[in-house]
């Protein structure tokens, strides 16, 4: 598979993955009238990493139509990436510990199961940007990020409804 093809499978996967979201949510809210925050964080990771993976190889994709350097292209889009990726990081921490206090925030298993590989990879997006300039280490972004949404897509069908 070519980089093109790579990117165009990312695009459909998070198109399915923010499409499961809404029918999530349907059920949820016929279910309970309002979204517990845990839920409704949830909801917005699953839908923010999802469209986010999506418009960043979008973004590639039209660049690279456009015929630029693809190493100028696997750099801005990384630059871009990793702006958005340490936004979702900090706020999904803000809420988690504005929702369960923050003592018990850092506590919390799942923060660290997903923010300290992340964290690995923001630190790759930094190195792509300044010297690296290759395809994989952004692609690593967009699969990481991917992840993040399947395992919030998991988390809202398992979700307990006491």
């Amino acid at each position: 598979m070519d980089t093109g093809d790579l990117l165009q499978l990312v695009v459909e996967a998070s198109l399915a993955l923010a499409g499961f979201a809404g029918v999530v949510n349907a059920l949820a809210v016929r279910r309970e009238r309002s979204l517990a925050t845990v839920v409704r964080l949830r909801l917005v990771n699953l839908l923010s990493t999802s469209f986010a993976s999506m418009f960043l190889s979008l973004g590639a994709l039209g660049m690279l139509s456009a015929g630029l350097d693809e190493s100028l292209v696997w750099r801005v889009v990384s630059g871009v990436g990793l702006l958005v990726s340490i936004y979702f990081s900090t706020e999904s921490i803000r809420t988690v510990a504005r929702t369960v206090g923050r003592e018990q925030a850092w506590r919390n298993p799942t923060l660290w199961m997903i923010n300290l590989p992340f964290a690995v990879v923001c630190g790759v997006q930094v190195w792509n940007v300044i010297a690296l300039g290759a395809f994989w280490a952004f692609f690593l972004l967009v699969v990481a990020l991917f992840a993040i949404g399947c395992a919030s897509f998991v988390s809202l069908l398992f979700a307990r409804t006491d």
